[in-house]
């Protein structure tokens, strides 16, 4: 029997979205043994004070903690400190862009941090790539993927009207196919790659829809400026997110290698196919662990405009085999990316660490 409590320590967390807050409050939600989690701070400079309140917390909460697990490794200088006051394993999850991430100080500390992580936990293999070449031992790392929660089942065709309604699309655009990539507007997405390299020369003429925001959506929209295929939506909510799922017909992560940033697992990728989407991504970094080529999704060379144009035209001009590659995705994804797996796996670990 689990008697063990243990203390989640976040910056990452809900009402903020991304993949890191969504595994925060599965990992946490889901646990099934004893436990409780504290987090603060949403942004990127909130670790400012955001660690210091942690560790206030974490430091009144001691004597009936057993674990402690940092949701990140941004988080790892704390465990200095609460190994030392604990004396209980200090656990890390690792996401990779903390550990490639051009900030010489933050590196600096999560060097010096890392020999007091009891264990850490990669998010894909290429994470744990990262950690073994900072010194970290095999045995001190395990990777668990992230997980998905198995989406409410929307109707394609009425998606597909709501679409139409909403992005203003003329009775000639309607039947055109829709191309959807989700994630933060940062160079690594590749988006600006695709549009310039990709899109101009596809058949069928596609419309592209970009969801979401961040630093790169002025130089997007200057792109968008002489492409009407292309459409910035912004961010959007969940319920509408779901919409685009459901409505569109590819979805698109051409990711492409920009040196101080990586992508640590790819998220939106096992999303999108958990919807029945038909995935096309860059077999780079973190994302051949969420896209199991021939499974859940088309892995190609980053980089690579030929072998995208191959994919995409060959589900374009197909459309029976791309709705049939997308309902086995779903259910191979589904199946394959359960969270509550996840989160028996971490648990399995806890109980692991504790054994005396």
């Amino acid at each position: 029997m689990d008697t063990s409590h243990i203390l989640f320590l976040t910056r990452k967390f809900p009402p903020s979205r991304g993949g890191m807050e969504t595994f925060s409050y599965e990992l946490t939600q889901r646990y099934p043994g004893s436990s409780e989690v504290v987090h603060y701070g949403h942004k990127q400079h909130d670790i400012i004070w955001a660690a210091p309140m942690l560790l206030f917390s974490a430091f009144s909460r001691r004597k009936q903690v057993n674990l402690i697990h940092l949701g990140d490794l941004v988080l790892a200088p704390l465990a200095p400190f609460l190994k030392r006051w604990f004396k209980v394993p200090v656990v890390a999850t690792a996401h990779a862009l903390e550990l490639t991430h051009g900030n010489r100080l933050l590196q600096w500390l999560i060097n010096r941090s890392l020999p007091d992580l009891t264990h850490i936990v990669a998010v894909s293999d290429f994470t744990k790539d990262l950690l073994i070449s900072r010194g970290v031992s095999l045995d001190k790392i395990s990777v668990i993927t992230h997980g998905i929660e198995p989406p409410i089942e929307l109707d394609r065709n009425q998606a597909r009207a709501t679409l139409s309604t909403k992005l203003k699309l003329t009775s000639d655009d309607v039947h055109r196919p829709l191309l959807l990539t989700v994630g933060r507007l940062v160079k690594r997405k590749g988006v600006a790659w695709f549009i310039e390299n990709v899109l101009d020369t596809l058949g069928a003429s596609p419309i592209y829809l970009i969801s979401s925001d961040g630093p790169d959506k002025t130089d997007l929209e200057k792109l968008a400026t002489t492409r009407p295929n292309v459409r910035l939506l912004g961010k959007v909510d969940d319920m509408f997110l779901s919409t685009l799922y459901a409505g569109t017909d590819i979805f698109i992560m051409p990711n492409i290698d920009i040196t101080g940033d990586a992508e640590g697992f790819g998220f939106v990728a096992i999303e999108a196919a958990a919807h029945g989407l038909p995935v096309v991504a860059a077999r780079l970094d973190g994302i051949p662990n969420a896209i199991h080529d021939d499974k859940n999704g088309k892995l190609v060379t980053p980089g690579a405009a030929d072998e995208f144009i191959y994919v995409i035209n060959q589900w374009v001009n197909n459309p029976q085999d791309r709705q049939d590659f997308g309902q086995a995705a779903k259910a191979y994804t589904v199946r394959h990316f359960s969270w509550d797996d996840r989160v028996k796996q971490y648990q399995e670990l806890f109980l692991l660490l504790l054994k005396p």
